[in-house]
């Protein structure tokens, strides 16, 4: 029973500018609304700042949590992505989750867990990015 957790080395891309170029300043963020999001290819937790203009051609500063016991997410990097590298699959309502500010540590609800569970399996991933790439040739 795995989820896949982002773990890379705590970097971010910078604001102006491209996808993946590495800038070592760490975004601030108070307060957000969390969702599961695809960041890089893998599932995982976010807390998408509440800062981040709604738009698809803005940076987003989002906290990613990994999985660490059953439906406990603990903080893993606070990042600003380039819209490219994150995409939103379910914003989660705030009543569906517990969120320890000092221990930076999210808990979900079970009904939560399920879905992520379905979110990150291997066989729904691999038909993702197959629709995805699907669409990129119609283009």
């Amino acid at each position: 029973m795995s989820v896949n957790a982002y773990t890379h080395t705590p970097y971010h891309t910078s604001p102006l500018g491209k996808a993946g170029e590495v800038s070592f300043v760490t975004p601030t963020i108070s307060g957000g609304s969390f969702a599961f999001a695809r960041v890089h290819g893998d599932v995982c937790l976010v807390q998408v700042s509440d800062d981040t203009p709604a738009s698809a051609l803005t940076t987003v500063d989002v906290k990613i949590f990994r999985h660490e016991f059953i439906s406990i997410f603990r903080l893993s990097e606070c990042r600003t992505l380039h819209p490219a590298d994150i995409v939103i699959l379910e914003t989660i309502d705030d009543h569906m989750t517990r969120y320890e500010e000092d221990s930076e540590t999210v808990f979900l609800a079970k009904d939560l867990m399920d879905r992520l569970w379905k979110m990150s399996d291997p066989r729904r991933v691999v038909q993702a990015r197959r629709h995805q790439t699907q669409r990129y040739r119609q283009r």
